[in-house]
């Protein structure tokens, strides 16, 4: 058995269908925001959990990240989501660029 299959049977059994799709509805809207880029993927990682259908993929997954970035982070990242940068270091890059930024 897959860790997503397990996650998805196991979501299923303790979390009513309703809190899943409100979980689900923030995970839509969510955007970095005044977060930093560390609480915006802790935030994004933890809602994920309850929107496997919207990010089946590593690469969807990645884009959707980068995608609730700031703009100016989003613009820096472009290259990142079309070459198929693993999500790790999308995070990574998005904490560095965010430390740049926040030094100048």
């Amino acid at each position: 058995m897959t860790w997503d299959r397990f996650t998805r049977i196991f979501l299923d059994k303790y979390i009513p269908r309703s809190q899943r799709e409100e979980l689900r509805f923030q995970f839509e809207q969510l955007q970095h925001g005044q977060m930093s880029v560390t609480d915006y993927e802790a935030r994004f990682s933890e809602l994920s959990r309850h929107a496997l259908m919207i990010i089946p993929t590593e690469m969807e997954r990645v884009r959707r990240f980068v995608a609730g970035l700031h703009t100016g982070i989003q613009a820096t990242m472009a290259r990142e989501v079309e070459m198929g940068t693993s999500y790790e270091l999308v995070v990574e890059i998005a904490q560095r660029i965010e430390g740049v930024r926040q030094r100048s």
